[in-house]
């Protein structure tokens, strides 16, 4: 790909500023049409060390509203960042609806510095990721609305010399510990065929690259900024049209059908065992910490099933400095200006510690789907977005439990009832409550074919019998004891 390119290209300084005079102002425009269309755009900066992105970037910013736009490089990522699962600095870092991230080397650039540091021997920092994981994520965020833009700046073997050389000269000795980049030039005939098999992999229609000629600064300058205008114009431009329909077999599941929700336990046998568990997730919390294995745990279940009492005696036996809660509702003002997922992964545990999720992401699935506050092909489509994230999560060595807390419709009307009746208890009966209980079948056969589509084998469900509070915690407590051994090959 790269060797179709003009590097011979040449732009006057009396042409570049001509150009520039109007393109800048257009540039400028476009920003502020991104920002009322509520468009989020990403643009990717990847190419030769030398290329002289920082001086491209800043002719660009320098045309637009500096309150819109952020600029990233994973050059720059601290090494608690670092620890994290490979996308999560991205995830963490997307642009607000109408705003822009710049990336000065993104996940293309981390991608080839883990490959360089296995390969160095760097254990340290090595994360496995496919460009198909990095295909995977780019269509997530095009498919939520998201504009990407990608450009690889190209220089020649000569050209490349000499640029490092010149900043060499210019900003001293130090340049290097500025930007610790990775340094090609001795080896760019290897790199070379790195970089095109990355361009060959990740070309999608979707996220197409820009490869740009970049020996003469000033037509790169004015390729990339006419580039960035005209594509943000179309977008703009171009109605929104839902796409090509997620065909799934029109199969009704019956999972909880199959599930006794009445399992017997007394209340002595239960202070025993609970007693048991709780004192063993108190030593095997400090042990997960000590193999540094981070923890998510998913509350899902029926209204009045009982998640907040599985969570108490959970978190009763662990140490707070370890463990944080997050309860999920309806995205609030701030959470609505990005991609669905963006609210779970910033609040993602360090490593040895726990999240606890009451209600999830699988909200798009179940809420989202029978109130109509997602379309068709964005819940479909749900399955595998989540499938995605939680195996990048088990990849990076995340402890994964999901719970799915099962009571039937009988038992849910006589907790609705207590509640209403117990001035103590009122606070946790809403309306909402009662009108989701009216759509009871809708829900669980939404629920039925969630269980079916994300049960994995690195994050299967559990479904816990919860008609009898007794039990359900106790099966909570065991199965998370069972997931800490196994996690530390006990």
């Amino acid at each position: 790909m790269l060797e179709k390119l003009d590097m011979k290209k040449k732009m006057s300084k009396g042409d570049y500023n001509d150009v520039m005079d109007v393109l800048g102002e257009r540039l400028g425009q476009v920003q502020r049409m991104a920002r009322e269309a509520k468009k989020p755009i990403i643009i990717v900066f990847e190419g030769w060390r030398g290329a002289r992105r920082s001086a491209i970037i800043n002719t660009m910013m320098q045309q637009m509203d500096a309150r819109g736009f952020d600029v990233y490089s994973t050059v720059r990522m601290t090494e608690e960042e670092h620890k994290q699962p490979f996308f999560t600095f991205f995830w963490q870092h997307l642009p607000a609806l109408g705003n822009i991230a710049v990336y000065h080397r993104s996940w293309y650039y981390l991608k080839t510095a883990n490959e360089v540091a296995c390969k160095e021997g760097n254990a340290s920092c090595c994360q496995f990721i496919s460009y198909d994981h990095i295909n995977t994520f780019e269509k997530m965020l095009t498919d939520d609305n998201y504009i990407i833009l990608k450009y690889f700046l190209h220089l020649s073997k000569d050209q490349q010399k000499e640029n490092i050389a010149k900043n060499a000269k210019t900003l001293g000795k130090a340049w290097r510990d500025v930007s610790p980049a990775i340094d090609e030039s001795d080896k760019y005939d290897e790199y070379l065929e790195r970089y095109e098999k990355m361009l060959e992999a990740t070309d999608k229609v979707n996220a197409p690259w820009h490869l740009i000629a970049a020996d003469d600064r000033r037509s790169a300058e004015i390729e990339i900024i006419t580039s960035i205008v005209e594509t943000v114009e179309k977008a703009i431009n171009t109605p929104v049209t839902a796409p090509a329909a997620v065909i799934r077999p029109n199969t009704k599941y019956d999972v909880l059908g199959k599930i006794n929700a009445t399992q017997e336990l007394s209340k002595e046998e239960y202070k025993k065992e609970l007693d048991k568990y709780q004192k063993r997730l108190k030593q095997l919390q400090i042990e997960m910490f000590k193999a540094q294995i981070p923890t998510v745990i998913c509350f899902e279940g029926w209204d009045a099933a009982g998640k907040g009492g599985a969570i108490r005696r959970l978190t009763a036996a662990l140490d707070p400095l370890g463990f944080s809660v997050h309860p999920v509702s309806a995205p609030n003002v701030v959470e609505r200006q990005f991609h669905y997922l963006w609210r779970f992964w910033v609040h993602l545990p360090e490593a040895g510690n726990i999240a606890i999720f009451d209600r999830t992401w699988y909200g798009r699935v179940m809420v989202e789907r029978i109130e109509g506050f997602a379309k068709d092909y964005e819940w479909q489509r749900a399955y595998d977005e989540i499938k995605d994230m939680e195996q990048q999560w088990t990849e990076h060595g995340f402890a994964i439990a999901k719970f799915w807390l099962q009571i039937d419709k009988d038992e849910q009307l006589r907790r609705f009832t207590d509640r209403q009746n117990d001035p103590m208890k009122q606070w946790k009966i809403t309306d909402e409550d009662w009108r989701n209980r009216d759509k009871w079948d809708a829900y669980e056969e939404a629920v039925n074919e969630m269980l079916v589509r994300t049960d994995t084998s690195f994050a299967p469900w559990t479904v816990v019998e919860g008609n009898n509070k007794y039990y359900a915690r106790l099966k909570v407590l065991k199965t998370i004891v069972e997931l800490f051994e196994q996690k530390l090959g006990k």
